[in-house]
């Protein structure tokens, strides 16, 4: 049986007689918890349920304006049947939060086609009791549509551990969809919190160190706010060998395989069987042309990931580098049934095979990564003639 599709749209939040939130804290928790509810319904096999993400342009006759939209009330029914859904979706799952001293969440599941409500539910808790709110409304929703849920561990007990976390979570959401923040720098602040709450709690870690990697690589946020956040993540967790490697990502998108050397080899210290290490261990001794030291890294990562893409490709140039042609051709191979085959590893092949003296096999894969570089048509078939012509005369 197909998995019953469900669509979270952000909660409704307490307005003042103005229009405006009593809390603009509550904005965020409105998003984070229907997103946490999403998460936490989609465990089952049988629900696909997905956090909706509301933009709108034009906000008030700007423009320019993009960003979330939290309503003021919740929907009727009429107006729940009328929003324009995903194909496939077949309820809607809206209604009101709060969290401020207590864990108040009205939840309105709507059945889509049939046109009725099929949940009206309030969960009614403490503050210190959120992760039972949360799953009284899960578990509220989950036997409306006649399914059960596995049971689930909570990242983490500590529930401000948690709430901090959940307002990182709705920041890292706004960069992914571009939506401005007023102070970019700010965004690791709540997980960095989370963190400093809660040691132990591992998923606070990742996502400060994947929107570390966005703002570093992707361009989401200044690169110096990423590098900060790693690295007091590192003053409240020395052993954070993620961060480390984090930073040694940074270092070689800067160019710097020296620092990215020494970040590596910090994390290796902490951690001696720590494998994803292993071959970016290696790509850095690649980069600073130290191919000998670079072997023995890739084949470390290897014996743990004998597929890895990565590690393969970058083993293959090591070998050819030190004059190991027939091993890099081989290695290269392995990648190529790994599943890489971007141009560049078809180029490396073309040049090996080329020196090992085997040109048919090297027009095969020039012609290859010239297609995947856009270079076919007329120019890649005179090219092919070309290279037939001048390897016929050589052989």
């Amino acid at each position: 049986m197909a998995a019953k599709q469900v669509m979270v749209f952000p909660f409704t939040v307490p307005m003042d007689g103005g229009g405006q939130m009593r809390d603009a804290a509550q904005g965020v928790y409105a998003r984070s918890l229907a997103r946490t509810l999403a998460e936490r319904l989609s465990a089952s096999t049988d629900v696909s349920a997905t956090a909706a993400t509301l933009t709108a342009d034009g906000l008030e006759g700007r423009s320019r304006d993009h960003g979330w939209v939290v309503a003021s009330h919740p929907w009727t029914l009429e107006e729940a049947c009328a929003v324009g859904l995903p194909e496939g979706t077949e309820y809607l799952l809206h209604g009101a939060a709060e969290l401020t001293d207590r864990v108040r969440l009205r939840l309105i599941l709507v059945d889509q086609k049939s046109r009725r409500t099929a949940l009206d539910h309030v969960v009614l808790r403490p503050r210190s009791e959120l992760f039972a709110a949360l799953e009284e409304a899960a578990l509220s929703v989950a036997q409306a549509l006649g399914m059960e849920l596995p049971a689930a561990q909570w990242p983490t007990q500590d529930v401000e551990a948690y709430v901090a976390y959940l307002r990182g979570r709705d920041l890292s959401a706004a960069h992914e969809v571009g939506v401005r923040v007023v102070d970019p720098a700010k965004s690791f602040d709540p997980y960095l919190e989370a963190a400093q709450r809660d040691p132990g709690f591992a998923d606070a870690q990742d996502r400060l160190l994947s929107l570390a990697l966005d703002f570093a690589l992707g361009g989401a946020g200044p690169p110096t706010a990423a590098r900060a956040g790693c690295e007091k993540l590192l003053q409240l967790d020395p052993t954070a060998v993620k961060a480390h490697a984090a930073l040694a990502e940074m270092d070689l998108a800067e160019g710097n395989a020296c620092a990215a050397v020494e970040r590596l080899h910090k994390a290796l210290r902490i951690r001696t069987d720590w494998w994803p290490a292993f071959e970016r261990l290696g790509t850095a001794l690649v980069r600073l042309e130290r191919y000998d030291e670079a072997i023995p890294w890739f084949e470390k990562a290897l014996a743990e990931k004998p597929e890895d893409g990565d590690a393969l490709t970058g083993l293959g140039v090591a070998l050819a580098e030190t004059g190991r042609l027939e091993e890099a051709v081989e290695t290269w191979g392995r990648a190529l049934r790994s599943g890489e085959g971007g141009a560049h590893l078809h180029q490396n092949l073309t040049r090996a095979l080329r020196r090992l003296g085997r040109r048919a096999e090297a027009r095969r894969h020039a012609a290859i990564a010239r297609r995947l570089l856009g270079r076919g048509g007329v120019f890649g078939y005179l090219q092919d003639a070309w290279e037939r012509l001048t390897g016929a005369l050589g052989e």
